[in-house]
């Protein structure tokens, strides 16, 4: 255990330097203002050729750090099986914003030990600011320690609200219904990983979607967790998609109903 807990301080540094160097590469591309190379996976999922620049670029600096550990990403998959502990990594979590040169895109890296989430780094270049948690070392942002938010009042608090594919029109407005409708209000990022890591930072209440990818989110959960928030995820299940739920305390019930919305419309499409 004290081997695991040393490796993990070591592991942080590394991911912390790792998505800095990562976003500076993203930037980099924004300022040259040249088309991007753009394929469409989905209805608004798209990734661009940075996107895979920056998970190569990821994917060395880790290696060269961590030979023995597996690497899984979004562009490029699992590099090998059989190992304890997996990096999971977004290189721009937020792509159709990033490609149109908006805020609300992210570098994301993870990783698990025997399946359980142990570190999350998200990296927001545009606002320079750097998310960081690890298990029991709870979560900061620039350096400083953050928490999730104390003032869950009807009045003030805000959710986000994912619309990931597969999700139908129907499900979104009565998921915004049900949010507006108590006096809450509501905001939508585009990015899984940024609306995580702003429930870490008390900016958000909460978070719920049922469609959600591990390299979405897993850094973001493990931020929430740390930062005294409520979390519920498919992660240890071993499946690489599934539902998830990140609060706080306060507001954790809330969260619950809006992805009970999602839920109820998958029940709906199965039956």
């Amino acid at each position: 255990m004290q081997h695991d807990e040393n490796s993990l301080v070591l592991m942080q540094a590394v991911a912390e330097a790792t998505a800095q160097a990562a976003g500076r590469l993203a930037l980099s591309y924004l300022t040259q203002n040249k088309p991007l190379d753009v394929e469409t996976k989905g209805p608004q999922d798209f990734v661009t050729a940075v996107d895979k620049a920056v998970e190569l670029l990821i994917r060395e600096k880790l290696r060269g750090a961590f030979p023995d550990h597996a690497i899984l990403g979004e562009e490029f998959g699992l590099d090998r099986e059989g190992t304890r502990i997996v990096w999971v990594l977004d290189p721009i979590d937020g792509t159709s914003n990033f490609m149109r040169d908006r805020p609300g895109w992210c570098v994301s890296i993870g990783a698990t030990i025997d399946r359980k989430p142990v570190l999350g780094v998200i990296y927001d270049p545009i606002k320079d600011e750097l998310y960081s948690a690890s298990s029991n070392r709870g979560a900061t942002r620039n350096g400083q320690s953050i928490s999730v938010s104390t003032d869950t009042t009807r009045s003030k608090a805000i959710f986000g609200v994912g619309f990931t594919s597969g999700k139908s029109v129907a499900a979104h407005a009565r998921q915004i219904s049900h949010i507006l409708d108590r006096g809450y209000e509501y905001r939508r990022f585009g990015s899984s990983a940024m609306m995580l890591a702003h429930v870490a930072d008390g900016r958000l209440e909460g978070y719920a979607d049922a469609r959600t990818s591990i390299w979405d989110v897993i850094a973001g959960l493990v931020l929430v967790r740390e930062a005294g928030g409520i979390v519920e995820d498919f992660i240890e299940s071993g499946t690489q998609s599934g539902a998830i739920l990140a609060a706080a305390p306060g507001a954790a019930e809330a969260a619950s109903l809006l992805l009970a919305i999602d839920l109820e419309e998958d029940r709906e499409q199965a039956a």
